[in-house]
């Protein structure tokens, strides 16, 4: 026995060990894979402008529908089960899917908004598809699934 180790000190350092090696390389890279994702804002319309941090935050706070004082927009919503609408919302306003929810309940009860259109899934040609629907429409997605001819407004990033 090394001098100063015990085995209740040895313990934790078994129980970590224990636990890494469950972990496959697989899950590893999955977990890796959510927490390094970024998002991109876009739309399909070329005459939205770019956005700052602060105004995409309002836009997906209710605060404001217009950009430039006259282009009405329209937002669209990952199906609430979607890891990616979790993971937006996390990383845009640091608020969790429920919390939103619970915010755009209120919103909706006082009359003072109504919260973004939910797609059914959030596969990126259902988004598209939306988009091409709503000429003023602004959705998200991660940057990998986004097409080379979308607008993109903003790209959000973990940690930012």
């Amino acid at each position: 026995m090394i001098k100063g180790l015990t085995f209740k000190s040895l313990l934790p350092l078994s129980l970590l060990l224990a636990i890494t090696s469950i972990m496959t390389p697989a899950h590893a890279e999955d977990n890796e894979n959510i927490q390094d994702v970024e998002f991109a804002v876009f739309s399909l319309n070329n005459e939205i402008p770019a956005l700052t941090k602060s105004k995409a935050r309002m836009l997906y706070k209710g605060r404001t529908k217009k950009l430039n004082g006259s282009i009405k927009i329209v937002l669209v919503d990952l199906p609430e089960k979607s890891i990616h609408r979790e993971e937006f919302y996390n990383m845009l306003l640091g608020k969790s899917v429920s919390q939103m929810n619970g915010y755009w309940a209120s919103l909706s009860f006082s009359g003072k908004g109504t919260p973004p259109e939910e797609l059914s899934s959030d596969d990126i040609k259902d988004i598209l598809e939306w988009l091409n629907d709503n000429p003023n429409g602004i959705a998200y997605a991660p940057v990998s699934a986004v097409p080379e001819n979308a607008n993109i407004l903003i790209t959000v990033l973990q940690g930012e």
